[in-house]
Order: structure tokens, then sequence, then C-alpha cells
């Protein structure tokens, strides 16, 4: 393998949106040109890559995705090009196609005959930028509360101003073409699987007074998206966004 082959690393929190990426690299390329991290088990070996990875699989791998991808993969694969990718979502958006989602087993997330309005108020906030955080840069929730939310905004940024991409998760089919076309395996455009119910609950459909406590409540990850949506392979935003954000210590 030359050293000058890219490596992709795809976190991916966005279940709930509905795209069959997980499926397409565990059935449409080469067996070991993917690895998918979803389990602790499967993210364990990638915590020390260099040691718990054997160096012919590295050799073979051209993209890392999946929730529990952690970024100390990275270390597996000196000499290479690292490519890291980062999907965001509006939070209105999230916390409604995150419900549609559970839907699916309502008996197994114990959300049997909830509404929204009932079910919003049990999840934790920012869980995007939490994701990150917890995941892939492996804070703990301690290093996470030791910051404020303009810390963590600034964090988050310094790390996406090296990303290859940052934006929208609707982008995902871009991402995934430029990534393939990369590499030289076939790809066609991705099957959107309905995640939700028929009666699927619509962003539209939120009342006002609840639209605007889930933005208040989720402020970090509406800057987040609102400064990193448009970039993608562009030049990197200005981060004023972020200045409006409480600049105190918080538990949340």
């Amino acid at each position: 393998m030359s050293s000058n082959t890219t490596v992709y690393l795809f976190p991916h929190i966005l279940k709930c949106a509905g795209l069959s990426v997980r499926d397409y690299l565990l059935h449409d390329v080469p067996p070991r040109g993917s690895a998918v991290i979803y389990s602790k088990p499967e993210q364990r070996p990638w915590l020390d890559p260099a040691n718990r990875v054997p160096q012919a699989d590295r050799d073979e791998i051209r993209i890392l995705f999946g929730h529990r991808l952690p970024r100390t993969a990275a270390r597996g694969f000196e000499g290479r090009i690292i490519r890291e990718v980062g999907l965001l979502r509006e939070p209105v958006s999230f916390y409604v196609s995150l419900y549609n989602f559970l839907q699916k087993t309502p008996e197994r997330h114990r959300i049997v005959g909830m509404s929204f309005e009932q079910w919003y108020p049990t999840n934790k906030h920012n869980r995007i930028s939490r994701f990150y955080f917890r995941h892939y840069f492996g804070l703990s929730s301690l290093g996470i509360r030791k910051m404020s939310q303009r810390q963590r905004f600034e964090f988050l940024s310094r790390q996406f101003e090296t990303f290859w991409f940052v934006g929208d998760y609707r982008n995902c089919d871009a991402v995934m073409e430029q990534m393939t076309q990369d590499i030289g395996w076939k790809f066609e455009k991705l099957p959107h699987e309905n995640a939700a119910p028929t009666n699927a609950l619509r962003s539209q459909d939120i009342g006002e007074a609840l639209r605007r406590k889930i933005l208040q409540d989720n402020a970090l990850d509406l800057a987040l998206y609102e400064t990193w949506a448009e970039r993608k392979w562009g030049d990197n935003p200005t981060l004023e966004r972020g200045q409006g954000l409480n600049n105190r210590w918080t538990w949340q």
C-alpha cells in the first residue's frame, strides 16, 4: 500500500437520517476495504490500532465508519493521508428524526404511547456535539463539563478546521461519491431507507413554543450547525456565532 494512500475517518451519529452507508460498506466494497465500528468490542482495537489491529488489515482499509469510531484510529495509518468527515444537523430536525427512528421499536426504547412533547424532555441536550466529544475525541463526561459552551464550540471548531469535509448531513451522498471516486470503488446514490413510520412526525408539526425551547436547550449544536453546515469542502467560516454562547462552566 502506497504511503500517500488516503484513509477516510467518518464518525457517524445521525443513524436516524436513513442513509445506508453502513450497508454499502458491509456489502458493496472489497471485504477488507473498510472498518465499520458500532459496538464497544469493535471500537477497542482502534483505541490502540498500532498494537491491536494487524498491519495487513490496516494496509487494506480505506474508510473507517461508525458510531463508536475514535479519532485514535488514525494512529494506525502513519504515513498515510488522513481525511476526516463531519456531519451536522439542525437541532429540531435532529430530535424529530430521532423520535421517528425510535418509533420503529417503541417497546425496546420504552417510549410506547409517548408523544414527542412527552419524550423530548427525557433527552440530554446538545447530543450531536456530545457525540463528537465522547465517541470521536474521547473526552470523559467530566472533561466536557469542565468547559463552558463557548469553550466547547471553540474546541470543536478548531478540530473541524482540519477536517476534509464538514457540513449538513444531507450532503452524505456527495461525500460518499467523492470518497469512492478517489478510492476507485463503484458507487451509486445510496438508497434512503424510510426509518420512520408512515405517520411520522415532521419538523413543521412542532409548535413554536417547543421549537424555541429545543433551540435554546441545544444552543451549542445550533451554533455549530449555523457556523459549519455550509462549509463543505470550502474555506473555514468565521466563528463569531460562538461568542453568544454561555461562557460559564456548566453541568449540562
